[in-house]
């Protein structure tokens, strides 16, 4: 490494020296690193036809300790909601979806768009989602379906109600199907959710929901 001189040249600084050699590092140094890197071809194992996307979207979401539910129809999930939400400690369901409020209303079900924080008590969290990832067995979900980042930034929960024609094999597809959604106009985030979260803060140990969401669980609806 060659040291710079700060008396190299008379009209030219110390700092600007450096600048310079800065400069010329990231304009000469990437096209050598990394010119035989392939950029075209697919980075992902192809999905099995025999799986196909939804058993590969189950596969892949279980192993990162994700829940998953199969239902086959609205009336089904919200009994389901019904069931589940007063054994689980869901309630009251914070929802700041617009469409899943008006599935949550069409059956008779609570909720609450206003998140109560309260350390006793779970803060349980549900939403639509924009698809699933099959080839990584995510969530993508934005803004502008939620109204509101919080929405799956802070729940202790996050329940995510979702349909079989929402699956797509992999990123690529996935934001295909958004740019296709929205033309042009994406939103102003895009989250991709796989699994809780994880953190190795403490003492170098993983631990599951130290940070962030301690369960995701997914309804999947048959859609005809």
């Amino acid at each position: 490494m060659a040291w710079i001189s700060k008396t190299d040249n008379k009209d030219t600084t110390y700092k600007e020296q450096i600048l310079a050699r800065i400069r010329n590092a990231v304009i000469e140094k990437p096209e050598a690193m990394f010119k035989d890197i392939d950029k075209r071809s697919e980075t992902w194992v192809p999905i099995k036809e025999e799986d196909g996307t939804a058993i590969t979207f189950v596969q892949h979401f279980q192993e990162q300790d994700g829940i998953f539910i199969y239902i086959e129809s609205e009336a089904e999930f919200a009994e389901c909601i019904k069931q589940l939400a007063p054994q689980n400690g869901w309630e009251p369901l914070w929802c700041t979806s617009p469409t899943m409020q008006a599935v949550l209303k069409r059956n008779g079900i609570g909720f609450t768009t206003e998140a109560q924080h309260d350390m006793k008590q779970k803060l349980v969290s549900l939403t639509d989602c924009e698809c699933l990832v099959a080839q990584t067995g995510s969530i993508v979900l934005s803004d502008t379906l939620t109204q509101t980042r919080s929405a799956y930034a802070e729940p202790d929960i996050l329940l995510v109600y979702a349909t079989t024609k929402q699956i797509v094999s992999g990123l690529k597809e996935a934001f295909s199907l958004m740019k296709k959604k929205y033309r042009g106009s994406m939103p102003s985030q895009l989250s991709l959710v796989t699994g809780p979260s994880r953190s190795t803060d403490i003492e170098q140990t993983m631990v599951i929901g130290a940070c962030g969401i301690r369960q995701v669980a997914v309804f999947l609806v048959e859609e005809v």
